[in-house]
């Protein structure tokens, strides 16, 4: 009997075995396969740093965008230059600042012009004044604000985001504890929106018009004297004030031989 069993099972015994194998085989397999697979994508991360934006962060998206834009410069010129009359070149600069989009700020009878000119204009505008004007001379200085617009901006999307959030708790507030609170907050959230609003507001203001100040002095010319020309009646007069002058100078030549010398 025993030797009939283990004739009747061994077949059923090594196939499952055999089964057993297989399986175990087979998920080594879907295993391998699988490392592979990340394998691939890790290195395929890894060769291409430019992923598309839809694989990447927002926050990484926004980064790379923010990146791509261009400076943003706040320029500041100061001019000096000279005129023979002061007000009328003054009134000339202001017009010629208007037609060029700009407008003035402040000028006075002295000469001292600050002007608002966009930035896109600045550059035309300084060439045509240099043109008009004598003795001219800039000087140029700019500054890069494009990091600080972009925190700024930064701080104002989540300023605004955490007041919507807060105007939401509100909503559900059951006590009046958790009302004053939230209100509290809200109030500090309002005013920090307020705050990076205007310096926003402010930071573009100065990136789309430039300031400028001209400064103008007056314009020194030497006196050239005429030649004098007497009248029929006036040559006496004339040779006798030439003769009185010969005299003069002989005289202070005699004087001056005359002094002693020391030894």
């Amino acid at each position: 009997m025993k030797l009939n069993f283990f004739t009747y099972t061994k077949p059923v015994v090594i196939t499952l075995l055999l089964c057993t194998i297989h399986c175990s085989s087979s998920k080594h397999l879907e295993r391998e396969s699988a490392s592979r697979n990340m394998a691939d994508d890790y290195s395929e991360a890894k060769v291409s740093p430019s992923a598309s934006p839809a694989a990447l962060p927002k926050s990484e998206v926004k980064l790379q965008e923010n990146k791509s834009q261009r400076r943003m410069m706040v320029y500041t010129v100061v001019v000096n230059l000279q005129s023979k009359e002061i007000e009328p070149k003054v009134t000339e600069i202001i017009k010629l600042a208007e037609s060029f989009g700009g407008y003035a700020l402040q000028y006075s009878s002295q000469g001292t012009i600050q002007l608002k000119i966009p930035q896109e204009n600045l550059k035309t505008f300084l060439q045509t004044l240099k043109k008009e004007s004598h003795n001219y001379s800039e000087d140029v200085s700019a500054k890069d604000v494009t990091e600080d617009y972009l925190d700024t901006e930064i701080r104002l999307e989540n300023a605004q985001k955490m007041r919507t959030r807060l105007l939401e708790i509100l909503k559900s507030a059951k006590t009046l504890e958790e009302t004053l609170k939230v209100e509290a907050e809200l109030s500090k959230i309002s005013e920090s929106i307020e705050r990076w609003e205007g310096k926003l507001k402010y930071l573009s203001s100065a990136i789309q018009l430039s300031s400028v100040t001209v400064h103008v002095r007056q314009k020194w010319e030497p006196v050239v004297q005429k030649d004098y020309k007497p009248g029929p009646l006036g040559y006496p007069f004339f040779y006798l004030y030439l003769g009185l002058g010969k005299v003069k100078d002989g005289l202070i030549w005699l004087f001056v031989q005359e002094i002693p010398k020391e030894n």
